[in-house]
């Protein structure tokens, strides 16, 4: 009898594993649907913003800094397509073990980019006569 109960364990253990690999299966496969969805949203955005600048007859210097920042997210698109998961955590590691400083501005300066065109976004709605949206 002691057998049995052993062989009734072993057989829990051996399904446990299998369903766990299972999950394990599922979960890496939406990561990478989720991937690819933000590679092609980053993609799309940069070509965005540069349909945005070219028909808003915007200054060059404009042009220039809203090229720069296409580039830079086509850039992050690229590398997020490249890498795994695995390699991206470790990058994660090494970015944060540097001084927090740059990082911080970093985040500053992108959020000031992204506050400015979303600001730049809602004038030209008012501008041209669009549905406004009011804060």
């Amino acid at each position: 009898m002691p057998s049995n109960g052993h062989k009734k364990l072993e057989a829990l253990k051996d399904d446990a594993a299998q369903e766990l690999r299972e999950f394990g299966r599922e979960v890496r496969h939406k990561a990478n649907d989720a991937k690819k969805d933000v590679v092609s949203k980053l993609y799309d955005a940069a070509e965005g913003i540069r349909r945005e600048v070219r028909e808003s007859k915007a200054s060059k210097d404009a042009r220039h800094s809203a090229d720069s920042v296409a580039r830079q997210l086509e850039k992050a698109a690229h590398y997020i397509n490249r890498h795994s998961f695995e390699d991206m955590g470790e990058d994660v590691e090494k970015i944060v073990r540097r001084p927090p400083v740059r990082i911080v501005l970093i985040a500053l300066v992108v959020g000031l980019v992204i506050g400015l065109i979303m600001r730049n976004s809602n004038r030209k709605l008012e501008v041209r006569g669009d549905v406004e949206i009011k804060p």
